[in-house]
């Protein structure tokens, strides 16, 4: 069962947040909207790759065991053949909503829209529930904050691919802090694991197509498209993806985004 402890600020101080040029967005230029544009597109159907093999993976294991077990219990039985049901229906599910996507224009644009950072938390932490599992999530927001400029559909999946990493490098016992601060113009969140964290000369390879590393490669299930994905969809808000791990001590990662320009020009 997840537990949720809110308090207001967290000990732990990720990276400080740099003071950017409030109008980003709209500053971009058309070139570069373009090169992002493309960019979005190429990460969104990696991402159907990624999603699309995820119930493959578990329906090949059911068969393979129905087809390698000399006698299975009724129980047993039942609980794989039900795993193939239910995990054929999600494919099924995933393949209409490729496909419908193809059908739309293949131009993908972000729905930008205000959106407090609750709202993404919790969204990221319910598309995510099943792989939380026993993990205690502290969530760590500071009151008042302003909301974020963001594409809620793209935004949540970025950071539940951070929680899912999270989880699958920490130990069960120990907890997951998800912290938010902001400079009046961008606003960060973080999230912080307390697992064997990650090598110095690998930190800037992680966020590169199927790298994964290296003394996890055969220890967790995955195929390193996770963070690519979610490092895209950030810098395609016009915010960053980064990290800081110290062997043994865990890793934080953090990532920015823009702050709704209508809360800016309160200010």
């Amino acid at each position: 069962m997840v537990v949720e402890e809110e308090t207001l600020m967290m000990d732990q101080q990720p990276v400080s947040l740099s003071e950017p040029n409030a109008g980003f967005l709209d500053q971009l230029p058309k070139a570069e909207a373009a090169r992002q544009g493309e960019q979005l597109r190429k990460v969104l159907l990696d991402s159907v790759i990624h999603e699309l093999r995820t119930p493959l993976t578990s329906i090949k294991a059911s068969v393979t065991t129905l087809l390698t077990t000399a006698w299975l219990g009724t129980t047993d039985l039942n609980e794989l053949l039900t795993i193939i049901d239910e995990e054929a229906d999600r494919l099924n599910l995933l393949i209409g909503e490729a496909l419908e996507r193809g059908r739309r224009d293949v131009g993908e644009k972000l729905n930008l829209e205000a959106h407090g950072i609750h709202e993404i938390i919790d969204a990221a932490r319910k598309d995510c529930r099943e792989l939380l599992g026993a993990h205690s999530i502290h969530v760590e927001v500071p009151p008042g904050l302003p909301a974020v400029r963001a594409d809620l559909r793209l935004v949540k999946k970025a950071l539940a691919q951070l929680l899912e990493n999270a989880c699958k490098y920490s130990p069960s016992e120990e907890p997951i802090t998800v912290a938010v601060e902001t400079n009046g113009v961008f606003m960060m969140t973080s999230v912080i694991d307390r697992g064997n964290g990650i090598d110095t000369n690998e930190q800037h390879l992680i966020f590169d197509e199927l790298y994964r590393g290296k003394d996890h490669r055969h220890m967790v299930q995955g195929t390193g498209m996770g963070l690519p994905i979610a490092k895209t969809i950030v810098e395609a808000h016009g915010g960053s993806l980064s990290v800081i791990s110290e062997r043994g001590s865990g890793s934080v990662f953090s990532f920015t985004l823009p702050i709704d320009p209508q809360f800016i020009l309160a200010r």
